[in-house]
This record gives C-alpha cells, sequence and structure tokens, in this order.
C-alpha cells in the first residue's frame, strides 16, 4: 500500500469516526432526535475504532489518537518526536491500525 493511499485512508477514518462522535454526541445533548436503530451503525463505527485503538501499542495508539480521533493535523508532533522519528513512527502506526481494521 502507498504512502498516499494509507494517508488518503486515515483521513477518511478520522472523518467518518469524528462525525460520528458528533452525531452521537449531539443526539445525547437532544441537538439531534435519532432513533436508537439510526444512531447504531454510528456507535457501531465509534466502538470498533476505539477497540482497535486500545489494541496498538502505545506509541502507535498516541499517533493514531492525535491523528485520527482528534483530527491533528500540521506539525502538532514536534513537542513529542524530532522530524525523521515522527514519519518513520507515524508509517508503523499506521500500517499496524489499518492492518486491525
Amino acid at each position: 500500500m502507498s504512502k498516499s493511499v494509507e494517508r488518503f485512508e486515515i483521513e477518511l477514518i478520522s472523518k467518518n469516526y469524528m462525525q460520528s462522535k458528533r452525531v452521537i454526541l449531539e443526539n445525547e445533548e437532544n441537538i439531534l432526535h435519532m432513533s436508537s436503530r439510526q444512531l447504531e451503525p454510528h456507535r457501531r463505527i465509534v466502538y470498533h475504532i476505539e477497540y482497535v485503538v486500545r489494541s496498538l501499542d502505545e506509541r502507535d495508539r498516541f499517533i493514531i489518537e492525535k491523528e485520527v480521533m482528534e483530527g491533528r493535523r500540521g506539525k502538532w508532533y514536534l513537542d513529542y518526536f524530532t522530524e525523521p522519528s515522527y514519519y518513520r513512527n507515524r508509517i508503523r502506526a499506521y500500517k499496524n491500525f489499518l492492518n486491525c481494521l
């Protein structure tokens, strides 16, 4: 799988995850009025991604939490990694995360 394909897949997963989290939250706050049946696909997405993230090792989990679950972009990682170290670890984290899905 090429780097650009992995990055695209991660971005799609992140958007779906954050959208599902938002739908669930808005429903809980009575902004949306959805039935349990309508919410079920959103709950499954959130549960599945969070389950997979919990199965990753600490470094992979940290990167995936920041980029997938929080939607961080840009150079957020500079407080934690050198640039070469981040890119090397990100590639590994993406592969491990996508393989677990």
